[in-house]
C-alpha cells in the first residue's frame, strides 16, 4: 500500500517543554513527512483529530479521557490511535479502551525504537506486540457477536439508556444533558448500574457492556 505525502497528527499531551522538544524531534526523526499538532484536552468542541492520535499514556486521566471520546464522536475523521511513554506491566483491559489501536511505545523504548514503529505505522502497519493485537482481535471479535444478556434486560428503560450513552464515551455532564436530568442523578444511576453488572468503574462497565450487549441493542 503506498503511503500519502502526509499525515495529520493530533499530540495529547500538557503544554511543556519536553512534550514541544519531543514533538519536534519527532518530525525531524522519522521519514515521512507529518504535520503535527500539540494539544491539551479541555473541551471536545476545542479539539480537532488528525488522522492519527498520539497519546501520552500518563496524561490521559479518566476526566480528559471522557473529553477524548467526545471528541472522536464528534470528529469526521477515524483517527488512529497511538499511546506512548505506557508502562510495561499494563493490563491488556486498559488497553481495550482504545477502539483504534496501532501502535504502542513503552516507556523504555528508545527513541530509535518510537521512530523505527512510527515510520511502519504511516505505512499502514500496526506496531503491537502479538499478545496485544492478538487480544484486541478477540476481544473485538466477540464483541461483535455478543448477545444481550438477562442481566442487561433487567435494567430498567433508563439505565438502559445510560449504558448506551456511556459506551459511546460520554461523560457524566453530556449523559446529564441528553437526558434533561442533573449529573448527581446519572452518578445515583451509575452507581446502582455497576452494582447490577457487579463493575468497579466506567472501564470495567464498558468492558462489561461490549461481552453481554448485542450491537443492535447498544446503538
Amino acid at each position: 500500500m503506498a503511503s500519502r505525502l502526509s499525515y495529520e497528527v493530533t499530540f495529547l499531551s500538557d503544554a511543556s517543554m519536553q512534550s514541544r522538544v519531543f514533538n519536534e524531534s519527532l518530525q525531524k526523526g522519522i521519514n515521512q513527512p507529518i504535520g503535527m499538532n500539540a494539544v491539551e484536552m479541555y473541551a471536545a468542541g476545542d479539539v480537532s483529530l488528525g488522522d492519527y492520535v498520539l497519546v501520552d499514556y500518563h496524561y490521559l486521566n479518566e476526566t480528559k479521557f471522557e473529553q477524548y471520546n467526545q471528541a472522536r464522536m464528534m470528529s469526521a475523521n477515524n483517527a488512529r490511535e497511538i499511546i506512548i511513554n505506557c508502562p510495561r506491566n499494563i493490563s491488556s483491559a486498559e488497553l481495550l479502551k482504545w477502539r483504534n489501536l496501532v501502535g504502542v511505545f513503552y516507556l523504555d523504548d528508545n527513541i530509535s525504537i518510537l521512530f523505527k514503529g512510527m515510520e511502519k505505522i504511516f505505512q499502514g502497519e500496526m506496531w503491537l506486540s502479538r499478545q496485544i493485537a492478538q487480544e484486541h482481535i478477540e476481544y473485538f471479535r466477540s464483541a461483535n457477536a455478543a448477545t444481550t444478556s438477562q442481566v442487561y434486560a433487567n435494567l430498567t428503560k433508563r439505565e438502559k439508556q445510560i449504558m448506551r450513552l456511556l459506551g459511546h464515551g460520554a461523560s457524566n455532564a453530556t449523559i446529564a444533558d441528553d437526558l434533561v436530568v442533573t449529573e448527581n442523578t446519572v452518578k445515583t444511576h451509575l452507581h446502582n448500574i455497576f452494582k447490577k453488572i457487579n463493575a468497579k468503574n466506567r472501564l470495567q462497565a464498558l468492558l462489561w457492556a461490549n461481552n453481554n450487549i448485542a450491537l443492535e441493542d447498544r446503538s
